[in-house]
């Protein structure tokens, strides 16, 4: 019976030395536990004696934003090579691709057929298609009754709305087979199409910082109406956190959009599959490093402006600590001197 109690306790520890161990190992662990000490620092400092809180305060009052900056640059570099090689390549195509020029005799049909498409575009699709449909639409909903109800006179305006409708179409078809003929005589790798490119990403960039300031608006009206009790400060820093959301949501959303109009004007273009796809593919390449330069841009000033106010915050409550001290002192009641008992 001793042995196999023996034996039991044996197991016991070993068991509970795996479950200690863990999958991970030491170093794991011991990463794992700085981690958790690292993120408990704050919630404890009410519980940490003076000495500890002026080191803690001192150590974020020395940081170095610069060293941080120029260290994760560096950490960068060394391990994403190709990453950045390709980041490099897409902000020389944005900065410097103007495109092929092309010959005297296509340049001036593609002007002449641009022209052509204009006017069809202004006169006979605004000025006309379109008026008469804002027409019959007019028309139409003064014949309807409650509820959806139509009678004959009802159904007819409706007929004329679909034939109106139908008219727009069919100019909008004609003014974009025309455009595309204009388009073929110059190709998508003219300066033509580079620019068309560039007008087709920064009206997408407009949009997507729109749909942000929009967001943000609401956020804001949302914000201000819900009867939070929250500083001033802490109320723009969450304003700012939440425009940083919307807008890397809206760009986004925006340079999916460009990759859309992108693969469109090499349709109405006229590209072939091999020289299509390798356009797409350096626009693909100038969008993204234009994104991820912006964004990181963002990121880089909201952090660093985070950092600053931590510190300053570190500095304040660095100089507070000796006038709390002081005040303790001075307000701690004082044992009264004894008196003679006779």
């Amino acid at each position: 019976e001793s042995q196999q109690s023996d034996v039991a306790i044996r197991a016991m520890e070993g068991t509970e030395m795996s479950h200690r161990a863990g999958p991970g190992g030491p170093a794991e662990r011991t990463k794992d536990r700085k981690a958790d000490d690292g993120l408990q620092v704050w919630a404890d400092l009410e519980s940490m004696s003076d000495k500890e809180k002026e080191k803690m305060l001192q150590k974020w009052a020395n940081i170095d934003v610069t060293a941080m900056a120029i260290a994760t640059a560096k950490g960068v570099v060394e391990h994403r090579p190709v990453l950045l090689s390709f980041w490099v390549l897409g902000l020389l195509i944005a900065a410097f691709a103007g495109g092929l020029s092309v010959d005297a005799a296509s340049e001036e049909a593609y002007s002449h057929m641009l022209q052509e498409a204009e006017v069809i575009d202004s006169r006979e699709l605004g000025q006309q298609a379109l008026v008469e449909l804002q027409k019959a639409e007019e028309r139409y909903a003064l014949a309807r009754g409650w509820f959806g109800a139509c009678d004959t006179n009802c159904t007819q305006a409706y007929d004329k709305v679909q034939m109106a409708q139908a008219e727009v179409a069919r100019v909008q078809a004609h003014r974009d087979r025309v455009l595309s003929e204009a388009r073929r005589e110059v190709g998508i790798w003219s300066s033509f199409g580079v620019q068309d490119v560039r007008a087709c990403f920064w009206k997408a960039w407009q949009s997507g910082k729109d749909f942000a300031a929009r967001c943000t608006f609401w956020n804001v009206m949302f914000a201000a109406g819900g009867g939070r009790d929250d500083s001033f400060i802490v109320f723009i820093i969450q304003i700012v956190l939440q425009y940083v959301v919307n807008l890397t949501l809206g760009l986004i959303g925006a340079f999916c959009a460009f990759m859309y109009n992108v693969y469109c004007l090499i349709v109405s273009y006229g590209s072939s599959i091999l020289a299509g796809s390798a356009f797409f593919l350096l626009a693909v390449v100038a969008g993204m490093s234009m994104l991820a330069t912006y964004l990181s841009g963002m990121y880089a000033v909201v952090a660093g402006g985070g950092v600053m106010l931590m510190q300053q915050a570190a500095k304040q409550a660095a100089l507070e600590m000796p006038k709390a001290k002081r005040q303790e002192l001075e307000n701690r009641p004082r044992a009264e001197p004894r008196r003679c008992p006779v």
